[in-house]
């Protein structure tokens, strides 16, 4: 019986490292508050590298005061010694978070930083530490600008991931996104999904993208109404392209509404932005009878947004 008992091993008495490989199946709540009160042993494991390979901040993002979530983000970071490959956090406030990621980002795969005030200076700086991610998601970064997104690609060679979404009302007369569009095609030739919906960008621009990636498999590019494309000529011509997610917004019965026409309806009613960008968000759920007395915009508009 005893020599059956030796066989095992308590918990307590595992290697820190088996441990850590473990505790990476649990949520942040309970890696913070619970694993630590257990024992010693459980406290030590918690505090390695092997818990904080994968950081997901993202829903504690919404919900803390951005003082709070820099401190969570650099404690966790710090934690990780090097050793961070995938990274998940909206809304960083300053250029110091991003620095700070970049000098922690030699093992670092994925990084998710969506709606975050982070200019484009600092990524042109840092983007050479960049070297290892392969995805990388910068939507609703409105301080990021062409010149960022061409250093990621002349640094980041091995990136097969781009999400650079925006909001309609943020690309209004911004000619600088068909020069996002071209660094893209231009430096970025391994690229297999790109998303840029509502890219204020022409078909020329498209076409660009799909010559300069040819193993693009996935482009979504909804909500881009200047741009009309041929899909036999996209079959025949790019066979890797799978995933085609286009939208164009169309009234019944009538011909296609161009994009600035769009954005003339959506300026007419100063308190729309905030409605827009809550359907855009999933922060409203509405039925379109109930939108379309609230807001007098045509219904085919409505339609369209609610769709995206």
């Amino acid at each position: 019986m005893e020599e059956e008992q030796s066989e095992f091993r308590h918990w307590d008495e595992l290697l820190p490292d088996v441990l850590g490989l473990i505790f990476c199946y649990l949520s942040l709540k309970e890696l913070l508050k619970v694993i630590p009160c257990v024992c010693k042993s459980w406290s030590k494991a918690v505090m390695g590298p092997l818990c904080w390979q994968y950081i997901d901040l993202f829903q504690w993002s919404i919900r803390w005061q951005p003082h709070q979530l820099d401190r969570m983000l650099r404690m966790l970071v710090t934690r990780s010694c090097g050793s961070l490959r995938s990274l998940h956090v909206a809304g960083l406030q300053n250029d110091s978070n991003f620095s700070f990621i970049t000098e922690n980002a030699g093992s670092l795969r994925v990084l998710r930083l969506p709606r975050s005030e982070i200019s484009g200076s600092i990524v042109e700086e840092t983007a050479q530490r960049l070297s290892t991610i392969t995805f990388l998601d910068l939507s609703h970064c409105p301080k990021i600008g062409a010149k960022a997104i061409e250093a990621i690609g002349k640094h980041c060679k091995f990136l097969v991931t781009l999400c650079r979404n925006i909001h309609f009302l943020d690309s209004a007369g911004k000619v600088e996104l068909e020069d996002e569009a071209n660094a893209i095609a231009a430096t970025m030739p391994r690229l297999k999904h790109l998303e840029l919906r509502c890219h204020f960008i022409s078909t020329e621009c498209v076409l660009k993208i799909l010559y300069g990636c040819p193993h693009l498999e996935h482009l979504d590019i909804k909500g881009c109404l200047e741009v009309e494309l041929d899909h036999q000529f996209l079959k025949d011509k790019f066979p890797k392209l799978k995933n085609l997610l286009e939208l164009r917004l169309r009234n019944v019965g009538g011909p296609y509404i161009g994009y600035h026409e769009f954005i003339d309806w959506i300026y007419g009613f100063s308190y729309l932005r905030m409605w827009v960008e809550c359907w855009l968000n999933g922060e409203i759920k509405l039925p379109l009878s109930v939108i379309e007395c609230a807001i007098p915009c045509p219904s085919y508009v409505l339609q369209f947004l609610l769709s995206l």
